[in-house]
């Protein structure tokens, strides 16, 4: 299938996606938190709709040729501040649990900075 966005507008399209996911993100991340934060505002399902809509139109527009960078250790730095955000959020959701809490916590933290290093060292790898 030809690519419908070309030069600029692909570029527009591409920025956008990824402003409004991660926007998303933070703001499901917000209500999960503190119910209500977020929900009396603004109803995300909207929100998620306009995020697919530009992901199938990013799917279709012209891929960038992006330079893969080398790992440094901010990357890895970032990785392990990730998976302790992560195995935090998932023990506070889960304290009710008791020990199971700790063992889901520990495992998902785990999961999250290997799975985060295969991710970057793949990377890595397509550069050589």
């Amino acid at each position: 299938m030809k690519n419908i966005f070309k030069g600029n507008i692909a570029l527009t399209v591409n920025h956008l996606f990824q402003v409004l996911l991660v926007t998303y993100l933070v703001l499901l991340l917000a209500e999960e938190l503190w119910a209500g934060v977020v929900s009396n505002y603004l109803n995300l399902n909207y929100m998620l709709a306009l995020v697919i809509i530009l992901g199938i139109l990013d799917v279709f527009s012209e891929p960038q040729i992006k330079k893969q960078k080398k790992a440094t250790k901010k990357d890895y730095l970032f990785i392990i501040i990730l998976a302790i955000a992560g195995f935090l959020i998932i023990k506070l959701k889960t304290s009710s649990l008791g020990w199971l809490s700790w063992a889901i916590s520990i495992i998902a933290g785990v999961l999250i900075a290997l799975l985060s290093i295969l991710v970057l060292e793949d990377n890595d790898n397509e550069v050589e």
